[in-house]
């Protein structure tokens, strides 16, 4: 019976690991740097994580990381609107990847999207609702008080 719980314990275990962006709060208009943090729960390598960028949101410089190649993601009029970075990332490890943006001017919730691919051909997509299985990273704009 113990190792069934075992195994359904570590079947879980990925899900509450998942990449995130801090601060979870911040101010609209603000100037802010933002780290996404990427947790490795899988027994393989990440080898890739691509962020997407909510619209209103508006990044102006991305983290080059050692050992890690970051690759802007642009539109047709060339407005950054994502980023992969490229590297290795061993199980059980984490790594945070920074971000300097310029927030909406309005308050209410931003949502990013994360894709990690693994090196075992596996992908998961960050982009579901809060407190689903695969949850988006999520801020919250909250106007300061006057």
């Amino acid at each position: 019976m113990r190792p069934i719980l075992i195994a359904a314990l570590l079947i879980g275990a990925p899900a509450a690991a998942h990449v995130t962006v801090w601060p979870k709060q911040s101010s609209p208009g603000a100037r802010e740097k933002y780290e996404v943090r990427v947790p490795n729960e899988k027994p393989v390598d990440t080898i890739a994580v691509e962020i997407r960028f909510p619209a209103a949101l508006r990044v102006t410089s991305i983290e080059q990381k050692p050992d890690w190649r970051a690759e802007a993601l642009r539109d047709p009029s060339g407005r950054l609107i994502g980023v992969r970075w490229t590297g290795k990332l061993g199980p059980e490890q984490f790594t945070e990847f920074g971000l300097l943006a310029v927030n909406p001017g309005k308050g209410g919730e931003i949502a990013f999207t994360a894709i990690q691919a693994f090196a075992d051909g596996t992908r998961v997509e960050w982009s579901g609702a809060a407190g689903s299985k695969t949850p988006a990273p999520r801020v919250t704009l909250i106007p300061a008080p006057h």
